[in-house]
């Protein structure tokens, strides 16, 4: 939880990069991603089972403290009950929430720090240049992919208006031959 405070924070590049690379480092660790798994599996089985109680005490007459009030006579198991329940809804609740937050705030943290390091590389000339220069290069490549297409397409247009042509000739033929 403090890691992802500190990387939320405004931090500079060099050390967010190598926070994250803490948790990267962990995360990649195929064991770790098991436990992880198998922890939000069981954790939203304990979700679901504490809204299951809380809605069976819900339901039940024993949650219903308006026939109490008057007297004032609660039954303090009753009561215990009903806390434990909500209880177990909020802090499983909160435990699956964060286990959907954390991984997100860190995915938008990867792209921050890529796009931080794309930013900052466009700024050096040098880098600059270099991909005008390799997107050029790759323009041109394009450009005469385009041209030989084209020419080829013309080529195959010729070729068919030809054999379109001769069959039609050959058609016309024939069907004079059957007059």
């Amino acid at each position: 939880m403090v890691l992802m405070t500190i990387l939320v924070l405004p931090l500079p590049l060099r050390l967010r990069k190598s926070s994250f690379n803490v948790y990267s480092k962990l995360y990649d660790n195929k064991e770790f991603r098991t436990v992880y798994s198998v922890a939000g599996v069981v954790v939203t089985l304990l979700f679901i089972d504490a809204l299951k109680s809380t809605w069976k005490l819900k339901t039940n007459d024993t949650y219903n403290l308006t026939q109490y009030r008057a007297t004032y006579q609660h039954s303090s198991d009753v009561m215990a009950r009903i806390f434990y329940a909500q209880r177990n809804v909020y802090i499983s609740g909160a435990v699956v929430f964060f286990g959907f937050a954390i991984p997100t705030v860190f995915t938008i943290v990867r792209r921050l720090i890529k796009y931080e390091e794309l930013a900052r590389a466009m700024k050096d000339p040098k880098q600059v240049e270099a991909k005008i220069v390799e997107l050029k290069d790759q323009l041109s490549k394009k450009t005469k992919e385009v041209e030989v297409f084209e020419s080829q397409k013309k080529g195959l247009g010729r070729s068919y208006d030809e054999l379109a042509d001769k069959l039609n000739s050959s058609e016309t033929a024939s069907d004079k031959k059957k007059d």
